[in-house]
């Protein structure tokens, strides 16, 4: 997938940067879901959402597409 097609709304990014927070993090809090929605939208805890989400996290591919599907986005956005 080419970059062009990857999009990361300013608030978002904003989020993110002066936040400090996590890309998953940020796109979670701007989409309005709370741990508990995506947590049981990945089958998973809430206490391992937010080991992904910790800003100095390194989630793999699979784990990033389970966060993405949940929160309805493509993989790339959630990768620095």
């Amino acid at each position: 997938m080419s970059d062009e097609n990857v999009t990361i709304p300013l608030e978002v990014s904003n989020l993110a940067q002066q936040g400090r927070k996590s890309l998953a993090r940020a796109w979670r809090e701007h989409l309005g879901l709370t741990k508990e929605q995506v947590a049981a939208r990945m089958g998973t805890s809430v206490a391992a959402l937010e080991q992904i989400e910790a800003r100095s996290a390194k989630p793999r591919r699979a784990t990033l597409a389970k966060v993405a599907a949940a929160l309805g986005l493509k993989v790339e956005q959630l990768m620095p």
